[in-house]
């Protein structure tokens, strides 16, 4: 299904050019789109995040607690091997 959301110029961002999208679009603040030239026509495609760190799954994650939990004391291990020590 085809919905015209309006007609939108293209402005200069430095060495780029940049297309307004609208509000009512329904794309949200940093998502990823792939571009593509078919039949002379630009189309943008949703792009898949498969990044945690990007999408926001870790944002509030308790790692110190997960370090608890597996006994991760991190900075304080002990030498095993030939390790320098500062």
């Amino acid at each position: 299904m085809k919905e015209l959301l309006g007609t939108y110029k293209t402005r200069k961002n430095g060495n780029s050019m940049s297309i307004t999208v609208p509000k009512s679009a329904g794309i949200s603040e940093n998502e990823t789109f792939s571009l593509e030239k078919v039949d002379g026509n630009l189309v943008y495609r949703p792009t898949k995040q498969d990044n945690p760190w990007k999408d926001g799954q870790f944002k509030d994650h308790d790692f110190r607690k997960d370090m608890q939990k597996l006994e991760f004391d991190i900075g304080n291990e002990k030498p095993v091997g030939k390790e320098n020590l500062f």
